[in-house]
């Protein structure tokens, strides 16, 4: 897959997320200091779906464990996971919002994670 449309930029409002299913990919885009960043949508602690209230001062908060997450980042700051979410590319193109997901993204997060807990 390549990019493709996520939502319009008035949708997300500052400090606040949106998920949406791409390309069979959960995708969670934030906007935080006025920039967006999106990440595949899945917590590589125990494979729990973000969702749109994940977003919480920036953080990103998984609703299964209580994991968070930079909003920058990724980089997990609390709970039991060690990898950071999986980071997408992301651009702006007039008043759309735009995600490029690579052909196997969840596939490599899943082989990349899994293991003991």
């Amino acid at each position: 897959m390549a990019w493709a449309r996520f939502a319009r930029v008035k949708v997300i409002p500052e400090g606040f997320g949106r998920v949406k299913v791409v390309g069979g990919v959960p995708v969670i885009v934030v906007r935080f200091g006025g920039v967006f960043r999106a990440f595949v949508g899945v917590c590589p602690h125990k494979w729990y779906v973000l969702c749109d209230r994940a977003v919480r001062g920036g953080e990103i908060v998984c609703p299964g464990h209580g994991e968070r997450f930079d909003v920058a980042s990724g980089e997990p700051r609390v709970g039991k996971a060690r990898e950071p979410l999986t980071s997408l590319r992301v651009e702006v193109r007039g008043e759309d919002v735009y995600v490029d997901l690579p052909e196997g993204v969840l596939e490599r997060l899943v082989r990349a994670t899994s293991g003991p807990d």
